[in-house]
């Protein structure tokens, strides 16, 4: 779940090294679909959780087979079931995958932004700590607004 987790943030944060002009109001623009993304996943990762206990694992054991399954030096100790078990509830977030980053894409674009300026704007806040410092400081009195 982890890996799934990060997979969806690497992909709204795609790197890139040039240096990138980002306006205030696009920064704002950013920032109200960053909150909005974030929203969104938090509401996926309590799906993901309430598919893992429907199959009978607990979330401390998945994420055991889960780093198993994708790191050869880490063992783990599972019973047939509790394999298949894991394969249903991956299969189930595999089947997610498209619609989420579908509404991903889409919270952006509601927001006013293209999927590939938010990535831009994204991997700019990755290297340029002024840029950072806008950001919170739009995101704090957003905060103090809401």
């Amino acid at each position: 779940m982890k890996n799934f987790i990060l997979a969806v943030t690497l992909l709204f944060s795609a790197a890139t090294f040039a240096q990138t002009e980002v306006s205030d109001s696009e920064l704002n623009k950013f920032a109200d679909a960053y909150k909005a993304v974030q929203m969104e996943n938090q509401e996926v990762q309590q799906s993901m959780v309430e598919m893992i206990q429907k199959e009978g694992l607990e979330l401390d054991r998945f994420q055991s087979i889960q780093q198993a399954t994708v790191n050869p030096e880490v063992e783990v100790d599972a019973t047939r079931e509790e394999l298949a078990n894991y394969k249903k509830v991956m299969a189930g977030i595999e089947k997610m995958q498209p619609k989420l980053q579908e509404d991903m894409a889409k919270l952006i674009a509601d927001n006013g932004l293209s999927l590939d300026r938010y990535q831009e704007i994204g991997a700019a806040l990755q290297s340029d700590q002024e840029l950072q410092q806008k950001l919170q400081a739009i995101m704090m009195k957003q905060q103090t607004k809401g």
